[in-house]
């Protein structure tokens, strides 16, 4: 009995000291902000003269220009923060089948040179471009990166639409010496999100989200912590459905069988159509199972862009999916995939 009074005692000063130090003020503001990720950089800034930044990044070093302003981007991040920090490039790269871009950037590069996005990358159009300054991916660019350098100066900023996607906007802000305004636009990236974390909080708290992708005739279900799973399940602290993977398997989803299908519980549902499977989402729409899922039920179904949730890549893509998340969310609306 006297050592459970002690424990006791030495609880309710440990608690006491806690609040008087302020240390419980502290931990209830950090749980009440978004989550910020640890800033991982691929671009480091190694010297700087009056004719060139020495830039050191993922597939060596390279001298930039000062001021260069005839810039190809051949990757989504580095597109999505140029335009991000209002510098418009000469040249990009399609980030989206055929000859079309990523949706949400359509406005923004209307009128501006576009490379069609294949295993070839062309040489001679890059060449043709006059370019200053060329920023390239790590994966197909990577294998011509001495061939792009004889072109232009050019640094490797990779895309991946991976946890930490919306820091490069400082690998581009840092190439280009532009990184207090990347910073300042970074700042403002995380008041939209604590803003949206809040609204979200507000109108669909504890209620599961699942993200799906109908593709080659199967419905896959994408991981808590691929792409842009961080994002919606960390940053804006959504509940993921209890079927949604934790972990990476291969491409960063699963395949749903007719089983784990009807074991779905997500209140809210978003997802992309590949145009391959346009018939088969008819066909599943049409089943007993598709249609006692709880967001079927409600009305809770939105069908989003591919070419932004798939392959936005930049503090612009991470705000265009918010805006569709609290658009679905607060707004009620069934788009094209309702039950």
């Amino acid at each position: 009995m006297k050592t459970k009074l002690v424990a006791i005692a030495l609880v309710v000063l440990f608690g006491w000291a806690f609040v008087e130090t302020g240390q419980l003020a502290a931990l209830a503001d950090r749980f009440g902000r978004p989550l910020e990720r640890p800033v991982a950089r691929q671009i480091t800034v190694l010297a700087e003269t009056p004719e060139y930044r020495l830039v050191k990044h993922p597939l060596g070093e390279t001298r930039v220009p000062l001021a260069p302003w005839r810039i190809v981007s051949l990757t989504n991040s580095a597109t999505d923060s140029l335009i991000a920090l209002g510098v418009k490039p000469v040249l990009v790269s399609t980030s989206w089948r055929g000859d079309s871009i990523t949706p949400y950037l359509q406005d923004q590069l209307r009128g501006i040179s576009k490379l069609r996005f294949a295993e070839a990358l062309n040489l001679e159009a890059v060449l043709a471009a006059k370019p200053d300054l060329i920023l390239a991916g790590s994966d197909r660019d990577g294998r011509l990166y001495s061939q792009l350098s004889q072109i232009a100066p050019t640094v490797c900023i990779a895309s991946g639409t991976q946890a930490d996607r919306e820091n490069r906007v400082l690998d581009v802000g840092a190439t280009l010496g532009m990184e207090a305004k990347a910073r300042a636009r970074l700042d403002e990236f995380h008041e939209r999100l604590a803003a949206a974390r809040e609204r979200i909080s507000a109108l669909a708290a504890d209620q599961p989200v699942s993200f799906l992708r109908f593709r080659r005739n199967t419905c896959v279900i994408y991981s808590r912590s691929a792409m842009f799973g961080p994002l919606l399940f960390e940053q804006l602290a959504l509940t993921p459905d209890p079927e949604m993977p934790m972990v990476m398997t291969g491409g960063g989803w699963d395949v749903l069988s007719v089983e784990r299908l009807s074991q779905l519980r997500s209140e809210y549902i978003f997802m992309v159509v590949d145009h391959d499977s346009e018939v088969y989402l008819d066909r599943v729409r049409d089943t007993p199972i598709w249609r006692n899922i709880p967001a079927v039920k409600h009305g809770h179904v939105y069908r989003v862009a591919s070419g932004t949730w798939l392959s936005g890549d930049g503090v612009l893509g991470c705000e265009a999916i918010m805006d569709d998340v609290i658009a679905g969310i607060a707004q009620g609306r069934s788009g094209d995939a309702g039950p």
